[in-house]
C-alpha cells in the first residue's frame, strides 16, 4: 500500500517570519511571561516544522466496525504499549473497544446499564499512570475502573460530578460546573487522591441559556493535564495560557498576538438550521461577531504544546495549530483535519504518545475516523 505523507510546514513562506534573536519577556507578580506574535520566532537548530505518515485509521463508516458494534468515537486514548482505547457515547450494548498499536481490533467491554461497572452515557476515556483505564459517564458523580485487558476493577463514587484526569504524582486534575437559573459557573483545579483539598486553578463564567440569552461562541475554559506541566486556557483572557506545577503552582503564562476568526453566515445557519422554530430556547442563543482566541489545546512527549485556532487550514476541513516548545515560545504552525463541530472547545481530539500522533475527525459524511500517523520533525 502506497504510504502517504504530510509536510506540515509552518507557513514561513505564507505567513512570514518573527525575525528575532531575543524572545520577548516580561514578569508579572514574579512569574514569566512569553510574549509571543502574530508569526513564529526563528530558533537556530531547533525543529519546527512537524512531518505526518499515515499508519492506518479507525472508519466508523467501515463494516467491518459497524458489526462489532463501533458506530460512533466519543473520546480515546492510548496506553505506553500503544494500544488504542475508545468509548462511544450512546449504546445498548458495549461502550469500549480496544485496537492493537497496528490498529487492529481486540476486544469491547464495559456494559450498558445501571449495575456495578456499567454505564449508561460513555463520554470520556483515558488511561492512568497506573496503566488501568477510566470511563466516565458526565452525567453521573462517579468513575469506573479497568484493568488494560477489560476486567472491571472499581467504581470511584465522587461527593460531586467532577472531570477527573489522573497526574503521574497520584492527584487529580478536575473540572466541574457549577450554576444558578441565571449564571453558570466552570472550575478547574487540582485535589488529593481522595478527591480533597480542592485548589481552585482558573475558573469563567457564563449566563445560563436555559433562562437568559447567552452566546454560542461564549469564552471557554480549557486545558491539557499530563506529564510534569498542566495547561489552562481561559479565552475571557484572549490569548493567554497558564502552565502549572502538578501541585498547582503558576509557573509561567504564553501570550500570542491573533487574528480575529468571524463567525460566517453559514456557520449561523448550520448551528440553528436543525432547531425548531417554535422552541422556546431557540431565542437564548446567538453569535457574537468573533470566534474566541482558540478552541483547543494538546502536548506531546518532548514538551512542546499545540493550540487549535480558529483559522482555516491548507486544505478544506483543517484548521490551523501554533506549535510552542517547552519554554513557550510559538516556533510553528500546522494545519490539521479536526472535528468539524466549532461550537465547543476540543480537547480531546488529538494526542501524541511516543512519536505517533492520533487526530479525530468528522468525515464530510458525518461519519468520525481516528487517524494514526508517525510523528517527525525537520
Amino acid at each position: 500500500m502506497k504510504k502517504s505523507f504530510v509536510l506540515l510546514s509552518c507557513f514561513f513562506l505564507l505567513f512570514g517570519c518573527q525575525k528575532q534573536s531575543k524572545i520577548d519577556k516580561t514578569r508579572e507578580n514574579d512569574v514569566e511571561v512569553v510574549l509571543n506574535h502574530l508569526y513564529p520566532y526563528i530558533i537556530k537548530g531547533e525543529p519546527s516544522t512537524p512531518i505526518l505518515e499515515k499508519i492506518f485509521s479507525i472508519d466508523t463508516e467501515r463494516e467491518d466496525l459497524l458489526k462489532i458494534g463501533l458506530t460512533d468515537i466519543e473520546t480515546f486514548d492510548v496506553d505506553e504499549l500503544g494500544n488504542i482505547f475508545i468509548i462511544q457515547w450512546q449504546t445498548k450494548d458495549k461502550f469500549v473497544f480496544k485496537f492493537d498499536p497496528q490498529g487492529h481490533f481486540i476486544k469491547s467491554f464495559l456494559r450498558f446499564g445501571q449495575g456495578p461497572g456499567e454505564l449508561e452515557y460513555g463520554g470520556r476515556v483515558l488511561i492512568n499512570p497506573k496503566g488501568e483505564l477510566m470511563a466516565k459517564d458526565p452525567s453521573k458523580p462517579k468513575f469506573l475502573v479497568y484493568d488494560g485487558d477489560g476486567h472491571f476493577l472499581r467504581e470511584m463514587r465522587l461527593e460531586r460530578n467532577f472531570s477527573p484526569t489522573p497526574l503521574t504524582n497520584g492527584s487529580y486534575f478536575i473540572f466541574w460546573g457549577e450554576g444558578t437559573p441565571e449564571l453558570r459557573k466552570q472550575f478547574v483545579g487540582i485535589c488529593n487522591s481522595e478527591f480533597l483539598n480542592i485548589k481552585i486553578l482558573d475558573q469563567i463564567q457564563y449566563p445560563n441559556a436555559l433562562n437568559v440569552r447567552c452566546p454560542v461562541n461564549r469564552d471557554l475554559l480549557i486545558y491539557k493535564a499530563g506529564g510534569d506541566k498542566i495547561y489552562i486556557g481561559n479565552t475571557a483572557k484572549r490569548y493567554e495560557i497558564g502552565v502549572y506545577s502538578l501541585e498547582g503552582n503558576l509557573l509561567r503564562k504564553i501570550r500570542k498576538e491573533y487574528k480575529e476568526v468571524a463567525v460566517t453566515e453559514d456557520i449561523k445557519k448550520g448551528y440553528f438550521e436543525p432547531w425548531p422554530k417554535d422552541d422556546p430556547l431557540r431565542n437564548n442563543f446567538y453569535f457574537t461577531e468573533n470566534w474566541p482566541a482558540y478552541r483547543g489545546l494538546f502536548g506531546d512527549d518532548e514538551g512542546r504544546l499545540f493550540v487549535l485556532t480558529y483559522e482555516a487550514g491548507g486544505s478544506p476541513g483543517e484548521f490551523l495549530y501554533d506549535i510552542f516548545n517547552p519554554e513557550g515560545v510559538f516556533i510553528g504552525r500546522m494545519s490539521l483535519a479536526n472535528m468539524k463541530k466549532l461550537t465547543s472547545p476540543e480537547s480531546f481530539a488529538v494526542k501524541v504518545k511516543k512519536n505517533r500522533l492520533y487526530g479525530l475527525r468528522e468525515k464530510e459524511n458525518g461519519y468520525k475516523e481516528l487517524v494514526a500517523y508517525k510523528l517527525a520533525w525537520k
